[in-house]
């Protein structure tokens, strides 16, 4: 194919003279007229004999005018209109080469006159350069309004490119100077009939066309003008007329085919639905999408960067090996099938994608219809066997002309151990189709990646047959951002700048769900957000603004603790605890070093991956399980974890009583604590150095999942000092994924004391100045007897408990005593 537009004018002429055998320096000698005297042509003459020629020309005495315009261009070789009118000769002559080198020449000349960029336009789209061809007539529209060859030219390439509007437009124009011509009138009708407009309009429409000529493919335009809009049984009507006056009739073939496809179909597909409900293919064959529409609607998409530019170099190589085998003339061999694997996280765009997939192999003529047939193994599987395999061969039928879009693909692949399920049958009959009826369809397979990665490899014909295998990433924030921005102009709202902060907020914390959701969780995020304004502001005065926002109370989220504005008041926590001196310090550290990591990161600076699975070492009661719950809260509050609660678990709440329990068992509460923190408690009791143990298997998974998700979740792990140091000794993958390790002292006797003051304060009790030196004495006592299993902050609390029991019985024989006030004789001593 000649790539006229990639090179200049004089290029363009000398590739087309080489090609086209046409000498644009001399005539060729065996075309030569030897002209007598009287033939001869003056410059005086020549322009009234060129009149009469281009008359003779359009009214089909081509021909004739050749000798003349040969002998005239012998004289003139660069008058534009003998190039011209040569040029219009050859082109009524249907020898379109030597047609092309002399309007080319006629162009160069003269680039104004509107009739030579018009032929020059019908000429490149007998080439098929479609582009080309709309630029030229653009140019000849521009310049001369009122020439309807170049409006024509415009209708049916607007139509082509379903620019239906302008498709209209310009057929307008074409009959307001051309009232009879029967094309132009067909050409109306069609657009009407993609345009659904009303039942009469497009009646009379093909009434006003059979005024002016008649082709076969109007009675099916009529039958199906009554089709869209549900007049079923005027369809049927007009077929038995056909069927009767026109049986061997194209036209009643395809009528009898619309006809047909009123009966339902099998699967889900891109479907019209008629009055009965019964969903249907597309009958009525759309305008060809043109492929630059097709993958502009591809890359508008928000995110997939890495999608787009595989489809699009897939597009790219099909439309170099079409122009190449124009070029070269090489026959067309077998199509190459094309059949993918998309594998990525629900919402991601899978779906669509494989939408504008079909649209895109229709376009390039590649498939018939491109409609899209959704199906997932309900549709696929039958119940018995024999029946998987009719379900599957029907879907396969349905998608014929098409893509075939299997969700959740892998479901298909039976376990190993479940030999009666009939998802292998239904991968054997598609496995064959996709090799037999490649030319006819397109298969694409999607799912999770991991499940899909393991279809494939455990069947080699499947994998064999997959040409292209595609990843949806997850989006990222901004994209999630951009698409919520989307919906909300959908539905005429704007975000404000701290509801865009929220909506973030939630919809990282839905991304720490494994069943994260993505676009999908997108919609579900605003749609809830704007049902919760319309609740919130119901009953309420409103003012046009009140009604196009959505703001952070819509989402749920406080606007006073968008992104860490929370953090002072959770670290004042931090501080106000008792003791824990060496405790605070080294949480201050690590939360200010990750606050530093994070503004790092926020400046576009690469940063380490951050793991923050700690173990905290200590007795019972020295704060352990405070402190992880308020890093927990710290570390949602900076933006690390995304939800920022607090798991708490022990050996039986991870370890199964068989075989198989605990590794499920272990990862559902992993799960559970993902945006937040998991705190296992003793949790030396998983280790027993025996395989054996099923602890074992709760230690292998535990270590799995805090180095793959470890962005996730920050795994706290607690318990005796010596215990844990065993622990860490003998297992080296819990060591090394552990970074911080944090050890929690005895509370001295002080500070047990105030910690029991603060408690009785906490629930108003005040206690004489006897009764605290009493509480000072029982800790004294306590702290220096303490051993391995001292209570600490535990003891306090039971003291305390103790105490105002031993209150309670003394106000039960005194009623005149105060009830919130402790003596000395309350304390219970050890």
């Amino acid at each position: 194919m000649i790539e006229y537009n990639a090179m200049n004018k004089t290029e363009v002429h000398k590739k087309i003279t080489e090609e086209g055998g046409v000498s644009m320096e001399k005539t060729a000698p065996e075309e030569t007229i030897e002209a007598n005297e009287s033939q001869k042509m003056t410059i005086e003459n020549i322009e009234d004999r060129l009149r009469g020629m281009e008359y003779n020309i359009k009214n089909n005495m081509a021909l004739s005018s050749v000798p003349i315009l040969r002998e005239a261009h012998h004289q003139f070789p660069d008058h534009p209109q003998v190039n011209y009118l040569l040029g219009l000769s050859y082109y009524r002559n249907h020898d379109y080469n030597k047609a092309m080198a002399y309007v080319q020449k006629a162009v160069e000349t003269n680039p104004e006159a509107d009739s030579y960029l018009v032929l020059l336009a019908q000429l490149y789209l007998q080439q098929n350069f479609t582009d080309e061809a709309k630029q030229l007539a653009e140019r000849a529209y521009a310049i001369n309004e009122k020439n309807w060859e170049a409006a024509r030219i415009l209708a049916s390439l607007a139509f082509e490119r379903n620019q239906l509007d302008r498709a209209l437009e310009m057929t307008e124009v074409v009959l307001e100077r051309q009232p009879k011509l029967y094309a132009s009138h067909r050409l109306k009708t069609k657009i009407y009939l993609q345009q659904e407009e009303s039942l009469e309009t497009i009646l009379n429409s093909i009434e006003v066309s059979e005024k002016h000529g008649y082709d076969d493919d109007i009675e099916y335009d009529r039958v199906y003008a009554h089709y869209i809009h549900g007049d079923f049984e005027e369809c049927r009507k007009i077929y038995e007329y056909l069927k009767r006056t026109r049986p061997l009739s194209h036209s009643t073939a395809k009528v009898e085919s619309l006809i047909d496809s009123m009966q339902p179909k099998k699967g889900k597909r891109s479907t019209i639905q008629n009055p009965f409900g019964i969903e249907t293919a597309q009958p009525y064959k759309k305008t060809r999408p043109h492929i630059e529409d097709v993958l502009e609607e591809l890359n508008e998409l928000v995110g997939l960067d890495e999608v787009k530019d595989t489809i699009n170099r897939i597009v790219k190589l099909m439309e170099y090996d079409k122009r190449r085998a124009y070029m070269l003339s090489i026959e067309k061999g077998e199509q190459p099938s094309y059949h993918f694997a998309f594998s990525g996280n629900p919402g991601t765009g899978k779906t669509t994608v494989a939408r504008i997939l079909g649209d895109i192999f229709y376009s390039l003529g590649i498939l018939e219809t491109g409609q899209l047939v959704e199906v997932d193994r309900s549709d696929l599987v039958g119940g018995y066997m024999g029946q998987t395999a009719q379900k599957t061969r029907e879907i396969i039928e349905s998608a014929k002309g098409g893509v075939l879009f299997i969700d959740e693909a892998y479901s298909l692949s039976p376990a190993k151990s479940d030999h009666g399920d009939y998802g292998a049958e239904a991968i054997e009959v598609l496995i064959k189709a996709m090799e037999d009826y490649r030319n006819d369809f397109i298969v694409v397979l999607a799912g999770y990646d991991a499940g899909m990665k393991e279809l494939l490899k455990s069947n080699p014909g499947l994998s064999s047959r997959i040409n292209m295998q595609i990843y949806f990433d997850d989006f990222s924030d901004k994209e999630l951002l951009d698409i919520a921005t989307d919906q909300a102009e959908d539905n005429h709202y704007t975000l404000t700048e701290e509801a865009e902060k929220a909506f973030l907020i939630k919809i990282n914390q839905e991304k720490v769900s494994p069943q994260f959701a993505n676009a999908r969780a997108v919609r579900n995020i605003m749609e809830s957000a704007m049902r919760e304004r319309a609740y919130r502001l119901s009953d309420r005065s409103l003012t046009e603004e009140d009604l196009v926002i959505l703001e952070p109370l819509d989402f749920g989220i406080n606007p006073d603790q968008l992104f860490g504005d929370d953090i002072k008041d959770l670290m004042d926590e931090l501080q106000s605890l008792v003791g824990l001196a060496d405790v605070k310090e080294q949480v201050k550290s690590i939360i200010n070093y990750v606050r530093a990591e994070k503004r790092r990161e926020e400046l576009g600076h690469g940063t380490n991956d951050l793991s923050l699975h700690m173990v905290f070492t200590g007795k019972p009661g020295t704060g352990k399980t405070t402190i992880a719950r308020l890093i927990s809260q710290i570390l949602k509050s900076i933006g690390v974890l995304k939800r920022g609660h607090m798991i708490e678990v022990t050996r039986d709440d991870l370890v199964g009583q068989y075989v198989g329990q605990t590794g499920p068992k272990t990862l559902e509460k992993i799960k559970e604590a993902y945006g937040g923190v998991l705190f296992i408690d003793e949790a030396y009791s998983l280790y027993s150095g025996s395989e054996s143990d099923f602890g074992f298997e709760a230690i292998s998974t535990l270590i799995k999942e805090m180095e793959d998700n470890r962005d996730k979740l920050v795994v706290i792990m607690a318990g005796y000092p010596g215990e844990m140091e065993l622990m860490l000794n003998m297992n080296s993958g819990i060591r090394s994924r552990v970074a911080y390790t944090i050890d929690f002292p005895d509370y001295s006797s002080a500070e047990l004391t105030e910690i029991f003051l603060m408690g009785a304060s906490q629930q108003g009790f005040i206690l004489t100045d006897e009764a605290k030196e009493t509480v000072q004495h029982v800790f004294e006592e306590g702290f220096e007897k303490r051993d391995s299993h001292f209570g600490n902050a535990r003891s306090a609390r039971s003291l305390f408990e103790k105490t105002k029991l031993q209150q309670s019985n003394r106000l039960a024989i005194d009623d005149e005593a105060d009830l919130f006030t402790i003596i000395s004789e309350d304390i219970v001593k050890a």
